[in-house]
C-alpha cells in the first residue's frame, strides 16, 4: 500500500517521474517505488525498435544526457555528416545530417560511423551492396545508379555535369547535394521520316520517305546542344532532303537515288558532328508521285519500253533475213544442198495432206511437186 510495484520486461526500461520531475531510469525486473513524497509516474520505453522512437527519450536527452547515454548509443549528426549505424555487425540504419537517433545498448551491439558527405560524393564500394536495400533507398540519402551495357551515364551534381559513368553499379550521397544521372544509349538507332513534301527543280511536287541509322558518339556534346536528339536529327534530315532534291529535276531524283543519299550524308555530317552524333546510313526508302505525274511517268516508261521492244524486233528480223540470204547463196552454189532443201519441203507437205495427184509419175513427185529453183 505504501509502495508501488512496477514490472519492467527484459526488452524495456521505464522513466520514473515524481511530481513531474525525472528521478531515475528503471531497468528490467520488479521495482518497488514509495508513494510518499509526491505523485509517481512512469513512462515505459520499448527498446526493440531500431532506432528507438520515443518523445520522452528525446526530451530527457536534453536535460539528463548522462542517464540516456547509459542505456542508448546516441547518433547525433552535424551538418554535412551521415551516420552509418551497425547493429550486431550489420548495417541497420542511416542518420541524416543534423538528425539525432537513439539505439538501445542492452539488446544489441551498436556502432555508429560518421561519414563526411559534404566532402565525399561517392559511397565506398564496400557499402554499395548493403545500401541497395529498399529501406535505404527510401531514405533519400543515397542515390543508387545502374548503368547498363552499351549505355553511358552522365553524372550531374547540383545541376553541373561532373563526369561520365561507364557500365556498372554506383551509389552517391545526396544528403547535402542534388545528384542526377542521365542515361544515353550508345547503340545504333533507326529514325523514320515519312511523308515529306518536296518541290523538285522543275517544279514538280513529290513525297519522300527517309530512314536514318544513327548513334551517339560524344554524349557530353550531345546533351549540351539539345534536349531531344531524335527531334534534332529529324529536322536536319528534312533540311538535307529539301536542299538536295530541290536542286534536281524529277528525272534526276527518280534515276539517281544513290547520288541523293550520298549528297544528304555529305550535308548531314557537319551538323551531326556538332551535336555529338553520327549517321551510319541515310537513304530514301521510296518516292510517291502525284496521280497525274505518276500517270505521265507511266506513259513515258511504257513508250520507252515499246520503242525498245520494236528495236529488238527489227534487229531479230534483220538477223533472220540475213540468215536466209546466206542459206540461199549456199544453195545456189551447191545443187545437192538445194535438192536436200526441196526434199525437206516435200516431207513437210506430205505430212499435211492425205492425197497427192501427180501426172508425171515418180519424176513428177520428185521434180515437179516441190521445186525451189525453176527449170532451166
Amino acid at each position: 500500500m505504501f509502495a508501488r510495484k512496477i514490472h519492467i520486461a527484459d526488452h524495456e526500461i521505464a522513466l520514473l517521474y515524481r511530481n513531474r520531475a525525472f528521478v531515475r531510469v528503471l531497468g528490467p525486473g520488479l521495482h518497488r517505488v514509495s508513494r510518499f513524497g509526491g505523485a509517481v509516474e512512469q513512462v515505459t520505453v520499448d527498446l526493440r525498435p531500431i532506432p528507438v522512437e520515443d518523445a520522452a527519450i528525446r526530451t530527457l536527452a536534453m536535460t539528463h544526457a548522462c542517464a540516456i547515454a547509459t542505456y542508448f548509443e546516441v547518433a547525433d549528426m552535424r551538418d554535412g555528416e551521415v551516420g552509418l549505424v551497425f547493429v550486431d555487425g550489420k548495417l541497420a540504419d542511416l542518420v541524416a545530417p543534423g538528425e539525432r537517433a537513439f539505439y538501445a545498448k542492452d539488446l544489441h551491439e551498436v556502432e555508429v560511423r560518421r561519414i563526411d558527405v559534404a566532402g565525399e560524393l561517392e559511397v565506398p564500394a564496400a557499402l554499395v551492396a548493403a545500401l541497395a536495400r529498399p529501406a535505404f533507398a527510401r531514405s533519400g540519402l543515397v542515390r543508387q545508379v545502374v548503368v547498363e551495357h552499351d549505355t553511358v551515364g552522365l553524372l550531374y551534381v547540383d545541376g553541373v555535369l561532373t563526369r561520365r559513368l561507364t557500365p556498372g553499379r554506383y551509389a552517391f550521397w545526396r544528403a547535402v547535394r542534388g545528384v542526377e544521372v542521365l542515361h544515353l544509349d550508345l547503340r545504333l538507332q533507326a529514325l523514320e521520316v515519312t511523308g515529306q513534301e518536296v518541290l523538285t527543280r522543275d517544279q514538280i511536287g513529290i513525297r519522300a520517305n527517309l530512314t536514318a541509322v544513327w548513334r551517339v558518339v560524344d554524349p557530353e556534346v550531345a546533351v549540351g546542344l539539345t534536349t531531344d536528339l531524335a527531334d534534332y536529327l529529324y529536322k536536319e534530315l528534312q533540311f538535307a532532303l529539301r536542299r538536295v532534291a530541290g536542286t534536281r529535276t524529277l528525272d534526276e531524283v527518280l534515276g539517281d537515288k544513290q547520288g541523293i543519299n550520298a549528297a544528304m550524308v555529305e550535308l548531314l555530317e557537319p551538323a551531326l558532328a556538332r551535336a555529338g552524333l553520327q549517321a551510319s546510313s541515310v537513304g530514301i526508302k521510296d518516292i510517291v508521285l502525284p496521280g497525274d505525274v505518276r500517270e505521265l511517268v507511266n506513259r513515258v516508261v511504257e513508250a520507252e519500253k515499246s520503242a525498245q521492244a520494236n528495236v529488238i524486233k527489227r534487229r531479230e528480223e534483220t538477223a533472220a533475213t540475213r540468215s536466209l540470204l546466206n542459206t540461199a547463196r549456199l544453195m545456189e552454189d551447191n545443187p545437192i544442198l538445194l535438192r536436200l532443201k526441196e526434199l525437206e519441203a516435200l516431207e513437210k507437205v506430205s505430212e499435211k495432206i492425205s492425197n497427192v495427184i501427180v501426172g508425171n509419175g515418180m519424176d513428177g513427185v520428185i521434180e515437179d511437186l516441190v521445186r525451189i529453183r525453176p527449170k532451166g
